[in-house]
């Protein structure tokens, strides 16, 4: 039967690169350690470690197993926390991950939707890959995630993925920009703006921008680069150029700014809520509701 404590152990000796400092970080003995570490071998038929002169690494069946030993002990300790917290307060915790640019528009629906059906958000907010990455290792409960093209995320078995709403990305451009408000505008008529992309040219909305420009005929020239649609959108309005913005992200008052609707391209995303397999069922709905409710209401 798997133990936590041989799960301890391997990540230990995975973190510290031997067994003496493994044991010493543990606060246990050096062969308490390596009993534990024997114990995972004989369960699984397969050595977990190898030592040498330079210290004590995993081998390929140890490194296959350390995450999901780290998996298993982050649910372990955050099992212990929750039940603890839900029996002094009465209401259960739920770990709650969303990305940046969404937080400030979707998060207020979604904490509200929580509250009113007894549970206490936690919030995390986080990029595309460590929030999957994230739920799928069981330290959030759900995510408010959305595609990108390219990145295919692969969820173990009984993991739900709920679509719950589309999000327009939106050309912003200076008020006073020539094609601001003008119809039957093309984005090759954009092909020798400049524009303020994100913090990488790796950046999800930068390589939708890129694909749309190349079958368009261009290459995007990018002026600035940011990882706030503030800035970008200051940027913007400062006629440093001109910005694919989601339309989560949009300021609240353009002040300064126009949009540019291009006719022969059209540019979104979907965003879904990732559930875990143990979200209690209230809390799934109530976050699945909020979220359709704030796709009605924009």
């Amino acid at each position: 039967m798997l133990d936590l404590r041989q799960l301890r152990a391997l990540r230990a000796v995975a973190e510290h690169g031997s067994v003496l400092r493994a044991a010493a970080a543990l606060q246990w003995s050096q062969p308490t350690v390596t009993h534990h570490l024997r114990g995972l071998t004989r369960l699984l038929n397969a050595e977990m470690v190898t030592s040498d002169s330079n210290g004590t690494r995993l081998t390929p069946a140890g490194a296959a197993m350390l995450p999901h030993a780290i998996a298993i002990l982050n649910r372990s300790d955050r099992a212990l926390e929750e039940v603890a917290a839900m029996v002094a307060s009465g209401r259960r915790r739920i770990a709650v991950g969303v990305f940046p640019s969404a937080g400030a528009r979707l998060l207020p629906r979604v904490v509200r939707a929580l509250n009113d059906a007894g549970f206490v958000p936690d919030v995390m907010e986080a990029e595309l890959d460590p929030l999957l990455a994230a739920v799928v290792s069981l330290r959030v409960d759900a995510a408010i995630v959305y595609d990108s093209p390219g990145r295919r995320a692969i969820l173990p078995p009984d993991f739900r993925v709920i679509p719950v709403r589309r999000e327009r990305l939106s050309i912003i451009a200076p008020s006073a920009h020539r094609l601001a408000e003008r119809d039957g505008v093309r984005l090759a008529d954009l092909a020798e703006e400049r524009w303020v992309g994100g913090a990488a040219a790796s950046d999800p909305v930068d390589a939708t921008l890129s694909r749309a420009a190349a079958a368009a005929g261009f290459e995007p020239l990018i002026a600035n680069r940011s990882d706030d649609y503030a800035v970008v959108a200051a940027y913007v309005a400062a006629d440093f150029g001109v910005a694919l913005v989601p339309e989560l992200a949009l300021p609240a008052h353009l002040d300064g700014l126009a949009t540019i609707d291009v006719h022969d391209s059209t540019f979104e995303r979907r965003i879904f809520l990732v559930t875990a397999p143990s979200v209690d069922p209230g809390a799934r709905a109530a976050l699945e509701d909020s979220l359709r409710a704030g796709a009605e209401d924009d």
